[in-house]
């Protein structure tokens, strides 16, 4: 997290509103390059190429599908190969990419053992690897363009010809890094509509303050907290005890949770700002009552690209139960994958298709059970283990630490010290886990997240809240001079 971001969102705004209004998308794609370029210059190289071949593509398959229509059945035979062959060309190069990039350093690392291998003075493996380092944000917006490409060979859309667009489309700056991953039918058309954004709209600008004030306060005050303990319970497991190692699994629940959906909130109140509607990401995910409750609560725009693009054209569940549980392991095997190369992650997957399985056929057989909501976020915490912990070797030792290691109280208060929880830190840490929970609680009761919430109360209550929420990001938020603040955790994937 750095605080460069508010005053770079500031001058993007102010020019937003000064600039003659048709210059609007224009300022938003260049300020998106711009954004990714300050972040990672290769990045930008590679979301410039991979914006124009996805521009390029999408429009000759429309071409291609549109000819196919008009010709007579026979032709159009041959044209639906050429289309179909055309579309497979795209999407496939486009996956390629995204795999060299997710897998490629870590199978060098593999394969070489991280020896280096000198090619004239020159270390073959190391230099390719650090080459093959993940752009910024490249996970989501590939999927963004395998998503659009998919929809105009269904026809559910046509090709973007303003390259602006399009551009902003895969690369628009508040939600480059850790997604949404958008819908290109959902976002186009608002660009149309920029011309009649207004700065004056208090109740647009109050929305968007609201997202980016809660998101700042899950991100610095709660997720960026956990993960100074976190990491010191993960880096060393055998030295703590099973209490530690339960509860460093918890606040870990608690950090992934806070710090992506708190960059999903900021990233909302920023398109807000701008008139822009990005999806909602999180809908209160540990309030679940079982997994694919979880999974329609959790990184919801994934798991819907998942589900369209991924579980449906493999079969669904429209072929019995055998292939549906076997579509879903698939589809959660692909989720694992996607996040990061590592066997931990397939793991992590795969537990959560297991999980769904069980789900499945636990609901098939007309079962009811008792305690599904503790149940479900047993599961959730279990399988974040392998989630966070650097390899698949790394995570089986945690958990077994959690059953071997034993429970020693009297060395509690020197290891509260130790990972820095100590006294008012403590507090700290359970208010603000105490605090994002109740609030899922009651926007799960009300159906409405919390900003939208905010906004339905009156004027002093929504002024207080603003207030309470600005002094605990000051007080308690983590930042300033000694403090290297966290990167959000979904930059890395």
């Amino acid at each position: 997290m750095t605080m460069i971001f508010p005053v770079f969102m500031g001058i993007v705004v102010t020019l937003f509103f000064l600039l003659p209004v048709k210059c609007r998308p224009a300022l938003l794609f260049l300020s998106s390059y711009v954004f990714c370029g300050w972040i990672d210059m290769r990045g930008l190289a590679v979301l410039i190429l991979i914006s124009i071949f996805t521009w390029r593509a999408g429009i000759r398959l429309e071409r291609l599908r549109d000819k196919m229509r008009g010709e007579n059945a026979e032709r159009g035979r041959g044209k639906t190969r050429q289309v179909r062959g055309f579309v497979i060309f795209a999407v496939g190069f486009l996956v390629i990419v995204l795999c060299v990039y997710k897998y490629g350093a870590w199978l060098l690392n593999l394969v070489f053992n991280g020896n280096p291998v000198s090619c004239g003075g020159w270390q073959a493996p190391q230099r390719i690897a650090a080459s093959l380092a993940m752009p910024v944000g490249l996970s989501f917006y590939m999927f963004q363009a395998i998503g659009y490409l998919a929809d105009i060979y269904k026809g559910k859309s046509g090709a973007e010809k303003n390259f602006i667009y399009l551009g902003c489309y895969l690369a628009f700056f508040p939600k480059l890094v850790s997604g949404p991953i958008l819908r290109e039918q959902d976002f186009l058309p608002q660009l149309e509509r920029l011309t009649q954004v207004r700065f004056g709209d208090r109740g647009r600008l109050s929305t968007a303050f609201t997202y980016m004030l809660w998101g700042y306060f899950m991100k610095m005050v709660v997720a960026d907290r956990l993960a100074v303990t976190v990491n010191q319970i993960f880096a060393a497991p055998e030295t703590f005890d099973s209490f530690w190692l339960l509860l460093g699994a918890f606040f870990y629940t608690m950090q992934i949770y806070c710090d992506f959906a708190g960059y999903s909130y900021i990233a909302i109140g920023c398109g807000k700002i701008f008139g822009l509607d990005l999806a909602q990401n999180f809908k209160a995910p540990y309030c679940a009552v079982s997994i694919t409750d979880f999974w329609r609560r959790w990184h919801v725009s994934l798991s819907s690209w998942l589900r369209d693009y991924l579980y449906i054209p493999l079969g669904g569940n429209r072929k019995g139960i055998a292939r549906k549980c076997i579509n879903t392991v698939i589809v959660f095997l692909v989720c694992g994958m996607w996040h990061g190369a590592g066997i931990h992650f397939a793991v992590w997957g795969l537990l959560h298709g297991i999980y769904s399985v069980i789900d499945a056929l636990v609901w098939k057989a007309g079962w009811k059970i008792r305690g599904g909501r503790l149940l479900t976020f047993v599961e959730v915490v279990f399988a974040w283990i392998f989630f966070r912990a650097q390899s698949l070797r790394e995570a089986l030792s945690y958990v077994g630490g959690i059953f071997t290691a034993g429970i020693h109280p009297e060395k509690w208060r020197e290891t509260a010290e130790a990972v820095q929880i100590g006294g008012v830190e403590a507090l700290v840490i359970v208010c603000g886990i105490a605090v994002v929970l109740s609030i899922d609680e009651l926007c799960n009761a009300r159906k409405l997240n919390m900003p939208v919430l905010v906004q339905k109360k009156e004027n002093a209550v929504r002024y207080l809240i603003f207030y309470l929420l600005v002094i605990a990001i000051f007080i308690f938020g983590m930042y300033g001079p000694g403090y290297h603040a966290e990167q959000f955790i979904y930059m890395q994937f």
